[in-house]
């Protein structure tokens, strides 16, 4: 194992230390979670609103008949900044008894690490307790360690309220945006709310709740395109689901391409990396085209799926483009583990990628407390033709239960 700093390897990637069975055989006390959870102390996963503390008891059994002195500190702390404390530091534990220690493991929430950042890093709390018999002559002064573990998540509070309602006298507002009791800034990222479904019993982390697109120019010919994608669940790896969104760039009914969000391992080399790709394919023609990840952080609800104008646009085929800006998209969603039915994402929607209905695009980055503002306005004519259900606001680092990560505003222009 290496080092003491927390930017070193933790105990998920580095392990607890070479595995010594003749050492083994040779102590006479063990430790292991009072819990019942296995030997390590497992703090399971938090979203953190505040700094994070919480108690688990380690339970240290002597098997034999002799009196043992322990010592119990803890070692080899990695990944986000953390303490570790203990209710006693030294204790006796008489022959063939049980002694328990509360371990108790902080956590600062606003350095526990962030899901928007560029590399979209997975955090982790990690280390070990160490159990030390005080001298060689109890236990052959052989140490137990114990790993400790966390998954923290430290949450923004991004809340976004239009200031005045729109319609045909009145196509222009602002969108107010807050990050009350977020203990990190949040992003918040506008899309035009386009599918709705409701929570369905037989689901998993695949439940789709709302489906929402944005689009803004990426160079002289193309459209960036984003699909945001939220679910009623978190999913602990984004790449457990498969999202289908079926686009008909031509309008007549007839699907012709597909925007896959999915592992991008399993369809480029056929293993799993763990990465979501954004893929786009024919329905007319083989293979697919990849230009981004999706944005899909571990233990979120909303995978942003991103896309070029460009690759709904094969040759001899029906093309997205300036001339031929609009399309009408649906969704499916899959487990790919199979343990969930697919989830048919009721409807479909509208979309003109050169000239959305309602604006599309907006991003605010918001501090701990921080207001923002974003204008909002309807094309009157283009709501005619592509009208959508509102605005959906996704902000991967808010709170991912329900719906959290995706404000979905309903706009009844009237």
């Amino acid at each position: 194992m290496e080092g003491s700093d927390h930017q070193h390897r933790g105990s998920s990637r580095g392990g607890s230390g070479l595995v010594q069975p003749a050492l083994s055989t040779k102590t006479q006390a063990v430790a292991f979670s009072e819990k019942g959870l296995g030997v390590s102390l497992n703090f399971g996963y938090a979203e953190l609103k505040e700094d994070y503390s919480e108690t688990l008891t380690l339970k240290i059994e002597n098997l034999s008949p002799h009196s043992g002195t322990f010592n119990i500190s803890s070692a080899l702390p990695s990944g986000s900044p953390h303490s570790v404390s203990f209710d006693e530091t030294s204790f006796v534990v008489p022959g063939e008894s049980t002694h328990f220690v509360d371990v108790t493991l902080n956590v600062p929430a606003a350095t526990a690490g962030v899901s928007n950042g560029a590399g979209l890093s997975f955090n982790e709390v990690a280390g070990l307790v160490m159990v030390t018999p005080q001298g060689s002559a109890f236990n052959n002064g052989i140490a137990l360690r114990v790993p400790y573990y966390l998954v923290p998540r430290a949450l923004s509070d991004i809340k976004t309220k239009l200031g005045s309602k729109l319609k045909p006298s009145n196509p222009t507002s602002t969108a107010n945006v807050t990050n009350e009791d977020g203990v990190i800034p949040g992003d918040a990222d506008f899309y035009a709310w386009g599918l709705s479904d409701g929570k369905e019993a037989g689901k998993g982390v695949n439940d789709v709740r709302a489906i929402g697109v944005q689009s803004f120019p990426f160079n002289a010919t193309n459209q960036f395109i984003g699909f945001s994608v939220n679910t009623y669940d978190r999913w602990s790896n984004a790449s457990t689901n498969e999202f289908d969104i079926f686009v008909d760039v031509n309008n007549d009914g007839t699907d012709d391409y597909v925007v896959v969000g999915v592992d991008q391992g399993a369809v480029q080399t056929g293993t799993f990396n763990g990465r979501m790709g954004s893929f786009v394919f024919s329905t007319r023609s083989a293979g697919a085209s990849i230009n981004f990840f999706a944005q899909a952080p571990t233990d979120s609800a909303a995978a942003n799926i991103f896309v070029l104008s460009s690759q709904l646009c094969r040759a001899g085929e029906p093309c997205l483009n300036a001339a031929n800006p609009r399309f009408t998209y649906s969704a499916v969603s899959f487990d790919v583990t199979e343990a969930n039915a697919p989830d048919e994402v009721d409807g479909s929607a509208k979309y003109n990628a050169w000239s959305p209905a309602i604006s599309t695009g907006g991003f605010q980055t918001v501090a701990p407390g921080g207001t923002a503002q974003e204008t909002i306005a309807v094309n009157a004519a283009e709501w005619a033709l592509t009208p959508a259900l509102g605005l959906m606001v996704t902000t991967v680092d808010n709170k991912s239960k329900n719906g959290g990560e995706a404000q979905t505003i309903p706009v009844d222009f009237k």
